[in-house]
């Protein structure tokens, strides 16, 4: 017999067609369950039913990761996760959770994830549980996840939660030999939605290096007397245009309603939430097959678990035609962002002819311009980028 430091080591198995329900009430203590939820556990059903269902939480899940669970279920928002459970022998098993807010409490159905994104995550985690090790909150645990995410490649919790279960679904139906759902081009699309995301929370931070740029202008202006008005009346021009940019980002290009973030959050939500619903209708069709006593009305179960996946295909299904809408929109906001580089670049150039004629002075000004060069170089590497993201965008969602 294994010793408990032993049995954290081994895994238990079970397959990876099986899918794991649980349902509980408000304050997650368990009214209902699958056999696979009970024979993978190891406990009896006199142990599972009304005790909470922290019962199989693995002392190595970081903190901050059930914190940012419980803050979004409720909010009423649906959320997967990687989720180590424990079994009633101290064994292991990994699970991809869906934890879907249902009345007064929540229903979870799970699955075996195979992906390359839980070694990710097990990293992530790892540097979680040693944080918190040293003093960190679950609170401020949660946000150090956000920011591994971010790391990652993930914009926002929401984008994680939707390609991570799209990707491990994907997994799962190739290994099982199923032609199932394809949902390469939808996770294309949410992909290329949030690098533009990414690409354009980059170029934020990067417009703060050119109003840097524009103060160095204004010092060289000030050096040369006279002389430097027409240098000055640059500098000027140069942080409006700056500044100018920065505001279209934050009210146009970043904006949830009308610009590229509205994009990436509407493209994330379809996909989490049609994949949810997937999961939870082949749950309801595992019901019916489920001859072993599992705990609770399996006829009231299957029931609720096809009504929140009927309604979750519906508001996925507003969820994309919102997202056919907003894509509709990218050639207006890839032509605006050209229209305000090539301002910028028309004062850069007005900067190098000026220096030309100001070499006598013995005031240079080919250190500025080399840095205008390099910013004006990158802003058009990633308007490049962005504009080519923004075709993906446009090409994959006509296609799901």
């Amino acid at each position: 017999m294994l010793d408990n430091a032993q049995a954290q080591e081994v895994e238990v198995p079970f397959g990876i067609d099986e899918i794991f329900f649980s349902r509980t009430d408000g304050r997650g203590v368990i009214e209902a369950g699958n056999s696979v939820f009970q024979r993978v556990s190891g406990y009896p059903w006199e142990r599972l039913i009304n005790a909470p269902h922290k019962l199989i939480r693995h002392p190595e899940m970081p903190k901050g990761v059930f914190h940012l669970f419980w803050e979004r279920i409720k909010e009423g928002q649906p959320t997967g996760a990687y989720v180590c459970n424990s079994s009633s022998d101290g064994r292991f098993y990994w699970v991809f959770a869906v934890v879907v807010p249902l009345g007064q409490g929540y229903l979870s159905v799970r699955i075996k994830p195979t992906s390359e994104m839980l070694h990710k995550v097990k990293g992530v985690y790892a540097q979680l549980r040693k944080e918190e090790a040293e003093g960190r909150t679950p609170s401020e645990s949660a946000e150090s996840l956000i920011q591994g995410l971010a790391e990652m490649g993930f914009p926002s919790y929401d984008s994680f939660q939707a390609r991570a279960l799209a990707t491990e679904l994907q997994h799962r139906e190739l290994q099982l030999g199923g032609g199932g759902v394809n949902r390469s081009e939808a996770l294309a699309a949410a992909e290329a939605a949030d690098q533009i995301e990414i690409a354009l929370n980059g170029m934020q931070s990067m417009f703060a290096e050119a109003l840097r740029i524009a103060l160095n202008l204004r010092i060289a202006a000030s050096q040369l007397g006279e002389l430097g008005r027409p240098v000055s009346a640059i500098s000027d021009n140069y942080a409006l245009l700056a500044n100018d940019m920065v505001d279209w980002l934050n009210t146009r290009a970043l904006d949830e309603t009308v610009g590229f973030g509205g994009i990436a959050r509407s493209v994330s939500e379809s996909l989490f939430l049609l994949n949810a619903a997937d999961l939870l209708s082949e749950m309801a069709e595992a019901f019916a097959k489920d001859d072993s006593k599992a705990e609770g009305d399996a006829a009231a179960e299957r029931a609720r678990l096809s009504g929140v996946a009927t309604d979750y295909e519906g508001k996925a299904q507003t969820c994309q035609d919102r997202t056919m809408r907003q894509a509709a929109t990218v050639d207006s906001h890839l032509a605006e962002m050209r229209k305000h580089v090539t301002a910028l670049n028309s004062i850069r150039m007005l900067c190098r002819i000026e220096g030309a004629t100001l070499r006598h002075t013995g005031v240079s000004l080919d250190e500025i311009g080399s840095q205008l060069d390099g910013f004006q170089d990158e802003i058009g590497r990633r308007l490049l980028k962005i504009t080519s993201l923004g075709q993906q965008v446009q090409w994959a969602t006509s296609r799901t």
